[in-house]
């Protein structure tokens, strides 16, 4: 079984061109092997196959030639750590593959760099030498503009990071709208504001459905059915809980939070199952920051093994979905919002990204 390199079209004998109008003649075909078969009645695994030695020499390479050349390779070492760190994250066995480039983030970054400088240095500029008065309002202007640019880094990031990642040579792509997401963005935050905090779980649902309704596999879309309200108490009892507990009951709502968000999550007709718990992610959290802490960070690849290892082995579908094996335009994406999402703190990713 062969697949286009270019579009993921899938074909038992390969045509001399592909229905994307790719010659498979200029290029040696995507060769993968066939998905094992999978018990309709049982789940559909994740696994993580990552090993902490591996990403520590990554880990180490890309921070010394970072110092060597001033930071410029940085953009290379981030893609290979992705790239290694995709292609141990298997479903029913089939690795995924991350497709990114260094130069992408790199040419991403110095987008983001002169947009910076530009809007920014400006502001900066008219507070030093500009009337006194404008000191204040410059001031508000400038986390107003980077609080106007998040939905701008969720969007941006979304849209390169799944147009190069790929399952079976098929690849992933977010087509939500700029605007659309920001308003669904700025709507809720503004309640969530208004009402100190109480509206939060319907804007991170809201925020959630409109992301994974816009999320595709190929020619198959995601779908998500959460509704705010079904976490509204969950919410409360944190809140009461979180002084009581030393902010610990944190984890037992972050774990709730997750295995309802992947519950009302369903690809090709076949809902997503977690078994994170609480205790899991407080045991997963207290240990890697120990771990980490006493060797002076030299673990840290070891605790980020850990933590994909654990988010990906407690997720899994309720039986294997039926898959469309036809190809697709892939909706492309640059980086600059990926850089734009590393400099504001926001992420985007296979559900988190791990700040990669």
């Amino acid at each position: 079984m062969a697949f286009c390199p270019n579009c993921g079209t899938q074909y038992e004998t390969l045509p001399m061109r592909c229905q994307c109008g790719y010659l498979f003649g200029s290029a040696q075909p995507v060769v993968v092997p066939v998905v094992a078969p999978v018990a309709s009645s049982g789940p559909a695994r994740f696994e993580f196959s990552g090993d902490g030695g591996a990403l520590a020499m990554m880990y180490l390479k890309t921070i010394l030639l970072s110092f060597v050349t001033l930071g410029i390779y940085s953009f290379w070492g981030r893609t290979e750590i992705r790239r290694y760190l995709w292609s141990n994250v298997r479903f029913v066995g089939q690795p995924f593959s991350y497709h990114g480039t260094g130069k992408e983030l790199f040419l991403g970054w110095l987008k983001f760099f002169g947009m910076f400088l530009a809007v920014f240095g400006s502001i900066a500029v008219f507070s030093l030498y500009g009337d006194k008065e404008f000191a204040p309002f410059a001031a508000l202007l400038f986390y107003v503009g980077l609080a106007l640019l998040v939905p701008v880094a969720i969007h941006g990031a979304l849209r390169y990071r799944y147009s190069r990642t790929a399952w079976q040579g098929r690849r992933f792509s977010y087509r939500g709208n700029l605007f659309e997401l920001a308003k669904v963005f700025w709507l809720g935050a503004l309640l969530t504001a208004i009402t100190l905090s109480i509206y939060l779980p319907y804007f991170l649902n809201d925020l959630r459905k409109y992301i994974v309704n816009n999320s595709w596999y190929g020619t198959q879309r995601f779908e998500f059915t959460g509704g705010g309200r079904d976490l509204r108490w969950p919410y409360i009892k944190f809140l009461l809980l979180f002084f009581p507990t030393a902010t610990l009951y944190r984890f037992w709502f972050q774990g709730e939070q997750t295995r309802y968000y992947w519950a009302k999550t369903k690809f090709g007709g076949t809902a997503f199952e977690s078994s994170v718990s609480g205790g899991g992610l407080f045991f997963l959290t207290l240990t890697n920051g120990l771990l980490t802490a006493f060797t002076l960070g030299i673990a840290y690849p070891w605790a980020v093994c850990r933590q994909f290892r654990y988010t990906l082995e407690n997720l899994r579908l309720s039986s294997l979905p039926n898959i469309v094996a036809d190809g697709t335009a892939i909706e492309a994406g640059d980086a600059f919002g990926d850089a734009l999402g590393a400099a504001l703190g926001t992420d985007a990713g296979i559900d988190a990204g791990f700040g990669l």
